[in-house]
């Protein structure tokens, strides 16, 4: 048994986890017609304290009539919060505490959840601005472990933890963390880069390399993995080299794919992902379903939604020494830590009615964490009156690009090499009812090939949405299935039942794969249970029982739960099995799983597993524990135990030391299980190679660039205004921070920083900072700037700083003592040809300042109409300059005549 790895192989059943959502979501239309407006005249700077000490003096809330909304984001950096806010998508998910309590927010939806319990949501209390998510300060303290308290004339947000907080439990981060807040004055803007993929690009490198001496033959052990990113031929290509234990490449996998979430991908066909290489094809409703192989792929449906009739097939990568688990709406579902051609796999996936969240949680052998999350909205399948949709798929079946002479195909069947070619159509014919077609030509496990047509329905019916599907084979065999889902006694139920005659085979079902069957059945509950101690349990039950063309028959059952308990996060299952042959006795099993996890005071990541049996008999099966302790933000360690209580009855311990490096990750760790006397010692090194396109070189980083999107970054003063650095006029911009998600980086002495790992998903944004500059006099771009990220690609960001400068005006008359006095409420204008005024109004003195003002020459102005109304002018023309370095210019004195036919009523 590999240490701290238990909970990730489970044999753990297909089991839907909790829904919330009785109905399918509204249309994010209908909620954000309610949403309140963000209008800057409700627009306040709160000073925000924690625990009596200040975070910050500027932080931008709006007060509307019925609360205070602030934002999320900006709150969470402020916290130190694992908190990534989406304002495109209008969501907000993360891991709260030391228990790591997933939290969502989709104002799309209306949905919010903490811990897997639903948090109703009022459409006042939210709304999205184009850089963060504003929600009222009640809500918050219903989502977050603060209570807040809001001295509206004060002007300050009194922040008091409930439980620690990261930024309380690593104090020294704060001064980084207050560098990091943006000027308020910039916060609403958001700089969006146009990111598409283009002809070619130099790849991107994610390289793993292992070396170890074993206590077995062979005793020198030798692996590696290497993974690459590109822009080719206008669309991204995904590359993967992968090798077995002597070191041999084994295993190599091409993918070149194209998504555009917005359909507008190929003009009127509206494809939303077009792929090409080794690829996955579509499954349909009955009979084939997807199998991978060298092929073609395009669809045009959404990618964020589909129906609760189907199930999902996740895919990502999985480098070596990982193990991932699958959590589907906070519930723990399924695990794996041997990687299929470097990938992880969880198939037939099912998912229930209304707003599903999807978080895969990858492990790494040097403490690493990290977290995928999708959301998908799913529905009966119904679509809207008039769309239509198509998914097309044509591969050679479990074929890869490149076959190495020394790989074997993984998993290949009888149909390996066989074209499969599946094609299937959805057109809403009315808004009820939605009629779908498809056919497919492929080869099952059985090895004879088969072409199937089939149609189906999806409409609803009382509140329940109704499925309905027919299929037919070439070799005879007929199929035909039913199926409903909605609301049952406050739980979401999904029933679905299908019969089969003349051998059809049904790969859709996870029992079906190459087997006849006669029929099958199955059921699902999802509800919440108490508070039982004052918690609220998330509850999925699951059966399903499958008859075959052999008499044998089958019946599963399951059930999970998850919750967190003080700081602690518990998940449990039990399995049920039960086999029944005709004239034999009934085989019958029962187990039960137990994990745990923690963020322990923030520095001690714990995980555990309990594997046991209840029938045939009782018995502990399995133990496993794991510990890693950041020391430093370079130096980590890691310890683990485990016990297997069934088959060689064996104990293991782990222990290994990490060592972060700007430029990899190096690890060393050793394995010793006894009473068998074997050990094992590692060496691992994990490193990135990308090209940089500002150094014009290839460097070293982190691990993580081929499997994201990257930045390349240039800050620097733009002293010609053409937006373009140039050596010879402009000045580089060392110390401008950049923060994205957790990442952070500081440009260099030539104004350069390189950002890595951001990700494969719609959308990276990066946060710019400029306070630590030497220069206090220049203008930014957006603080925000946002792009979609391609795996390995490197978007080039240029972010100029335009010198400004800073002038005081001093506005004044001669009263009728003959004394020069400063007169308020005037406004004046810094007029300069070819651009828009700069506006302001003198203080009770009759000073103003002119803040940000570009290079060139200026001439302060009257306003016309306040001028005409109150019959002033100028005594003289006045002009003044901000020099090209910008700066403080030399403060300027105005004085006012007023007209004799308005001298006597406008003046004392």
């Amino acid at each position: 048994m590999t240490i701290g790895r238990a909970a990730l192989t489970l044999a753990l059943l297909p089991v839907v986890a909790p829904a919330w959502d009785d109905e399918a979501a509204p249309p994010p239309a209908q909620v954000a017609q309610t949403e309140p407006a963000l209008r800057n005249e409700d627009l306040l700077l709160f000073e925000v304290t924690l625990d009596r000490g200040s975070l910050t003096d500027s932080l931008q809330a709006y007060a509307t009539e019925r609360s205070v909304l602030v934002p999320v984001g900006e709150l969470s950096r402020l916290l130190d919060l694992a908190i990534d806010v989406d304002p495109r998508q209008r969501r907000i998910v993360g891991r709260i505490g030391e228990a790591q309590r997933p939290l969502l927010v989709d104002l799309a939806t209306g949905t919010a959840r903490i811990d897997g319990r639903p948090v109703p949501l009022e459409p006042w209390q939210a709304a999205a601005s184009l850089t963060d998510i504003y929600v009222d300060t009640g809500l918050v303290e219903k989502l977050l472990p603060l209570r807040v308290n809001v001295d509206t004339e004060g002007l300050v947000l009194a922040l008091t933890a409930t439980e620690e907080l990261p930024i309380q439990a690593r104090v020294g981060r704060l001064a980084r963390l207050r560098a990091l807040q943006p000027d308020a004055e910039s916060r609403e803007d958001v700089l969006r880069v146009d990111s598409g993929p283009g002809l070619w690009s130099l790849p991107a490198f994610d390289v793993a390399i292992e070396s170890a001496i074993d206590h077995q033959a062979p005793r020198f052990r030798r692996r590696f993995d290497v993974r690459a990113g590109a822009d080719a031929f206008y669309s991204n290509l995904q590359a993967y080299l992968g090798s077995d234990e002597r070191g041999k490449p084994s295993t190599a996998r091409f993918l070149f794919e194209r998504r555009d979430l917005d359909g507008d991908m190929l003009g009127p066909l509206s494809v939303r992902r077009l792929s090409a290489g080794d690829v996955f094809t579509p499954a349909l409703p009955m009979g084939p379903r997807g199998i991978g192989g060298r092929g073609v792929t395009l669809s045009t449906a959404s990618l964020e939604q589909t129906s609760v009739f189907d199930r999902v097939d996740l895919r990502g990568e999985l480098p070596i020494g990982f193990d991932v688990e699958l959590y589907i709406n906070d519930v723990l579902r399924s695990g794996q830590q041997t990687p299929v051609q470097g990938r992880y796999e969880f198939l037939d996936v099912p998912l229930v009615r209304g707003v599903n969240v999807i978080r895969v949680v990858s492990y790494g052998p040097r403490g690493e964490r990290f977290e995928e999350t999708r959301v998908i909205n799913v529905g009966g399948g119904a679509l809207a009156k008039g769309q239509t949709t198509v998914d097309v798929g044509v591969v050679q079946q479990e074929r890869s690009l490149l076959t190495l002479d020394s790989g074997i195909e993984t998993g290949a069947t009888t149909g390996a090499g066989k074209l499969r070619a599946t094609a299937s159509i959805a057109h809403g014919l009315t808004e009820s009812l939605t009629v779908i077609a498809g056919a497919s030509v492929f080869t099952p496990a059985t090895g004879a090939e088969r072409r199937l047509a089939a149609i189906g329905a999806r409409t609803s019916l009382l509140g329940y949405a109704i499925q309905a599907d027919a299929a037919y084979d070439d070799a005879g065999g007929k199929a035909i299935a039913i199926g409903a889902a909605g609301s049952l006694l406050g739980a979401s139920a999904v029933v679905r039942h299908a019969e089969y005659r003349d051998g059809f085979v049904d790969e859709a079902l996870p029992a079906g794969f190459g087997q006849a069957l006669r029929r099958h059945s199955e059921g699902s509950l999802d509800f919440n249970v108490g508070p039982v101690l004052g918690v609220r349990l998330p509850l999925s039950v699951r059966a399903l029982r499958d008859e075959f063309g052999d008499g044998r028959s089958t019946f599963v059952g399951g059930v999970r739960l998850s919750t967190s308990v003080r700081n602690v996060q518990l998940s449990a299952g039990f399995d049920y099995d039960r086999l029944t042959i005709p004239g034999q006795p009934d085989t019958e099993s029962l187990a039960g799983v137990l994990a745990a996890s923690t963020y322990a005071g923030y520095e001690w990541q714990l995980r555990g597993t309990l594997d046991y049996a209840l029938l045939p008999t009782s018995a502990v099966r399995g133990v496993a524990v794991t510990a890693d302790r950041n020391l430093s933000d370079r130096v980590a360690l890691r310890f683990g135990a485990g016990r297997s209580f069934s088959g060689l009855d064996d104990s293991t311990f782990q222990a290994g030391a990490i060592l972060r490096l700007p430029f990899a990750d190096v690890a060393l760790s050793g394995d010793y299980t006894m009473p068998k006397d074997h050990w094992r010692v590692g060496l691992q090194v994990a490193f990135g190679l990308l090209f940089d396109p500002v150094r014009r070189s290839y460097v070293l980083s982190r691990p993580g660039p081929a499997i994201g999107g990257n930045a390349a970054v240039r800050a620097f003063v733009d002293r010609d205004g053409d937006e373009r650095f140039d050596p010879t006029v402009d000045e580089p911009a060392p110390n401008v921070k950049i923060r994205a998600g957790t990442e952070e980086a500081t440009t260099d002495a030539g104004g350069r920083a390189l950002v890595t790992g951001l990700g494969y998903g719609p959308s990276a944004r990066l946060q710019m900072n400029i306070d630590d500059i030497d220069n206090p006099y220049v203008s930014t771009p957006p603080s925000v700037i946002e792009f979609t990220p391609r795996a390995g690609g490197v978007e080039t960001l240029m972010y100029p700083l335009k010198p400004v400068g800073e002038v005081l005006a001093r506005v004044q008359y001669r009263d009728p003592a003959g004394r020069l006095v400063g007169l308020s409420a005037v406004r004046v204008r810094a007029v300069r040809d070819g651009r828009e005024p700069v506006e302001a109004a003198t203080e009770f003195d009759g000073t103003v300042v002119f803040e940000r003002l570009e290079i060139g020459r200026y001439r302060l102005e009257l306003d016309p109409a306040q001028a005409a109304k109150l019959g002033m002018r100028l005594v003289s023309p006045i002009e003044f300059e901000i020099p090209p370095d910008g700066g403080f210019v030399p403060d300027i004195v105005a004085t006012l005549l007023f007209d004799e036919a308005a001298k006597g009523a406008s003046t004392p």
